[in-house]
């Protein structure tokens, strides 16, 4: 029996690889949902701020000190179909040195913390797993940026879930076996990137050898390395730089709020990073003739995606709030709601950043985040020196988002229509 009209393209569409990265990235986003209320049940709202405290200490020193080495190694691979092993064996010895130093300073911070009147239960463990959590998320960094370049998306939407995915299994389990501590539930989260970077960089070295042969010098990799740094790393969310202004300045009860309402928050930029995780690393190995009509194509994907994905979410944010983290959740609705709408900024410019990079642009992508950076800071600020309301760290995150989003816009438009080979 043949198969009815339009069953063969639903099909395709289904097995395009930015459809498999969205589904991976629903299925983290559906593990973030469980496991966030079960650490606020588990921890209460202080110790989850504490928790929340330590991971951006761990998400901050990891991304910085990757040193935008993920980006140049998916650059180089998928732009010069590089034999992705032997790149990275060329890079070895420089990020090993690069992963200790991390990993000292790393927990050096989180000693420091606890002396900075921010004081954190048994210290000198946390300490130690934050320093092997920097450790194994760099690794997984790296190995999943040479999957890209290797554009093996298929492989990549199975391995970008699986922290999220162990570690609501996990605290489920702990919340009924009696129950886990900080330090207990941090060394679970960073367990399932240990995994992710130890099967990624096996599947590296088990795939098919690119046949370029053009591999760059090692002060091209660091030149385009430092250009894609800051725009690959998204200080503006992801360093996990907001958290700890907003724990430093409005104290681990506001941070436990802002953490509930990031939980929602990252419902928009979780899918469009997907989509960016695709994008990219593709647009780096097409012909320049091609590059507009595909910028474009995706970009309004981009859109329709996020825009679906935020009004969803408002629908049954405030209820779902309360039935998830309890009563005492409730006053952060208010920042949830504008945290969702600055999520769907944040997810757009991911993707103009990473159409950026892939055609060889990252420093201009850079400048642009930089500016909202700046602006981000700036806002913050405001909050040690002025009373303002709880929703103000959601503002001022839409605002940051929004001055980035522009910039890079602006950039890719003129990029994408030029016509010229993509370079770096």
């Amino acid at each position: 029996m043949a198969p009815q009209p339009g069953v063969g393209r639903l099909r395709r569409s289904a097995g395009h690889p930015a459809a498999r990265l969205l589904r991976a990235s629903l299925l983290a986003q559906v593990a973030l949902v469980v496991s966030g209320p079960l650490v606020v049940r588990m921890l209460g709202v202080t110790d989850r701020g504490q928790l929340a405290l330590v991971f951006a200490v761990v998400l901050l020193v990891s991304q910085v000190g990757v040193a935008g080495l993920p980006a140049a190694v998916t650059w180089f691979v998928a732009s010069r179909r590089l034999d992705a092993a032997a790149f990275l064996a060329r890079l070895q010895r420089q990020f090993v040195r690069q992963v200790v130093a991390c990993s000292v300073l790393a927990a050096a911070v989180v000693l420091l913390l606890d002396i900075a009147d921010h004081p954190l239960p048994r210290v000198w463990l946390l300490a130690l797993v934050v320093a092997l959590g920097v450790a194994a998320v760099m690794a997984a960094m790296l190995g999943m940026a040479a999957l890209q370049g290797q554009q093996r998306f298929g492989v990549l939407a199975r391995l970008q879930p699986l922290p999220a995915v162990s570690y609501a299994l996990a605290t489920a389990l702990l919340l009924v076996t009696g129950g886990g501590t900080v330090a207990l539930l941090l060394a679970i989260n960073l367990a399932g990137w240990a995994v992710v970077a130890v099967v990624s960089l096996r599947l590296v070295a088990r795939g098919v050898p690119g046949d370029g042969t053009e591999f760059p010098a090692p002060v091209a990799v660091r030149s385009y390395a430092r250009s894609a740094m800051v725009t690959t790393a998204a200080p503006i969310d992801t360093l996990g730089i907001e958290q700890l202004l907003v724990g430093l300045i409005g104290g681990h009860y506001l941070l436990g709020l802002f953490t509930i309402g990031w939980a929602f928050e990252t419902g928009p930029v979780v899918v469009l990073v997907a989509l960016a995780s695709f994008v990219g690393p593709r647009l780096s190995t097409l012909p320049a003739p091609q590059r507009a009509a595909f910028v474009r194509r995706w970009l309004l994907v981009a859109v329709g995606v996020g825009v679906a994905a935020c009004l969803a979410i408002q629908v049954v944010l405030a209820p779902l709030l309360v039935l998830a983290f309890g009563a005492e959740a409730e006053p952060a609705v208010p920042l949830a709601r504008v945290l969702v709408a600055a999520g769907v900024v944040l997810g757009l410019r991911r993707v103009t950043s990473s159409c950026l990079v892939g055609l060889g642009r990252a420093a201009t992508a850079t400048r642009a985040e930089m500016a909202g950076l700046a602006l981000m800071l700036a806002g913050f600020a405001v909050m040690a020196v002025a009373s303002v309301g709880g929703t103000y760290p959601g503002w001022v995150l839409l605002v940051a988002g929004t001055v980035t989003l522009v910039g890079q816009l602006a950039v890719l438009a003129r990029a994408a229509s030029s016509g010229e080979p993509a370079s770096a």
